[in-house]
């Protein structure tokens, strides 16, 4: 059976990272060690994809500096296909600074760039790359108009649409999350989608009853060690996580979203795909940095066969 078509929608960065012992407190100076890495939810989706041996779209939007050319090339090498990126004259590339303690925490700031100059018509334009039956994996680092526009396209094209609410922003139209198949929030972004506080399966199924009342078709929530839980109106699963030593959950759910949306296309039933998404961010945060840490689909499969999963349905 063939695989289906697959296209990601939102943002690419340099990430300048530093590794340090712990994340400092307010006013506090700190020593660390620091890396370039590429980053940028959008991208750390599509190369986490891209990884497990597909060949995903990626619309996002560079600037014309360095690092937009460092960030295109590493989107190249990594499989991801890039003739629906723009590039425009004139811009700064988005960049982040991102805090990694020995713990594997992290404290991230975002300066959007380039990817604050997503219009909606660009956004219309980038839909030509998007064929018949394809999955459509949108994040919420996109200016809210273009984001909202994508959706408006949905019925006209025909995609499958999973939504990574990430970072949770206002605006996006409540018509709009009626277009949506599944959404990915994590715990904090259920919490502040919902008003619920998700700290364990249990609150994750009374989340995930608000998420669907939004209008998406299917609630996907994830709960960083503990695991995952999956709601829509015929059925509901909880799936744990595997227990791997931490290194750095920078991109973890980026792992996750980008697998997920792999193993959709690749049409493994619904629970092995939440499941390979588990493995696919076990292994991201056994690793330093963003698209660096996204394992590929041997590795994956290797992991699996090593491991057991325990199921709550």
């Amino acid at each position: 059976m063939s695989v289906r078509p697959l296209m990601f929608f939102g943002t690419t960065n340099l990430d300048l990272c530093f590794n340090v012992e712990r994340l400092p407190t307010p006013g506090e100076s700190l020593m660390g060690t620091v890396t370039r890495h590429p980053g940028g939810k959008g991208a750390n989706q599509a190369v986490a994809a891209a990884r497990l041996g597909l060949k995903p779209h990626f619309y996002t939007h560079l600037g014309d500096d360095d690092a937009g050319q460092s960030l295109l090339k590493s989107l190249m090498e990594a499989g991801v296909c890039t003739d629906a990126i723009t590039v425009c004259e004139g811009e700064v590339s988005g960049s982040a600074l991102v805090m990694v303690a020995d713990d594997g925490s992290n404290m991230i700031v975002i300066d959007p760039g380039a990817n604050s100059k997503v219009a909606p018509d660009m956004i219309e334009s980038a839909t030509k790359f998007i064929e018949p039956d394809t999955i459509v994996v949108a994040e919420m680092g996109m200016p809210i108009p273009a984001l909202n526009r994508l959706f408006e396209l949905k019925r006209k094209k025909g995609f499958e649409l999973i939504f990574n609410p990430a970072p949770v922003r206002p605006g996006l139209p409540s018509a709009a999350w009626k277009s949506v198949d599944f959404v990915t929030p994590n715990q904090t972004e259920a919490f502040e989608l919902t008003g619920i506080e998700v700290c364990d399966f249990d609150s994750a199924a009374c989340a995930a009853g608000k998420l669907l009342d939004l209008g998406p078709g299917a609630a996907l929530i994830t709960l960083g060690a503990q695991g995952a839980y999956y709601a829509d109106a015929a059925r509901s699963f909880a799936l744990r996580a595997f227990p791997v030593k931490v290194v750095d959950t920078t991109a973890a759910g980026d792992a996750f979203n980008g697998a997920f949306a792999a193993s959709l296309a690749q049409r493994l039933p619904l629970k092995e795909a939440v499941r390979k998404a588990l493995a696919v961010a076990a292994l991201c945060v056994t690793r330093r940095g963003a698209q660096s840490s996204m394992p590929t689909a041997q590795a994956v499969d290797e992991f699996l066969q090593s491991q057991t999963i325990l199921e709550l349905e």
